[in-house]
C-alpha cells in the first residue's frame, strides 16, 4: 500500500464521518463527567454533528459522480 492511497482513504468522506462521530462521543463523555463545562460540551457536540452533516453531503456527491 502506498502513501498517497492510505492519504486519500483517510480524506474519504466516511473517514470524515467517523471522526465527526468520535467528536460527538468524546464531548458528550467530557460533559457527562465534568471534565469540561456544560456549554463547551454542548459546543463540542453541534460541532461533531455539523460535521457529520457535512460528511453525509460529501458522501453522497462522491457517490453521485461515481
Amino acid at each position: 500500500m502506498s502513501v498517497s492511497s492510505v492519504l486519500q482513504q483517510l480524506r474519504s468522506p466516511r473517514a470524515a464521518m467517523l471522526a465527526n462521530l468520535a467528536l460527538v462521543m468524546t464531548g458528550s463523555v467530557l460533559a457527562l463527567f465534568g471534565v469540561v463545562d456544560l456549554l463547551t460540551g454542548i459546543v463540542i457536540v453541534v460541532l461533531g454533528f455539523a460535521g457529520i452533516v457535512v460528511s453525509l453531503l460529501g458522501q453522497q456527491d462522491s457517490q453521485e459522480h461515481e
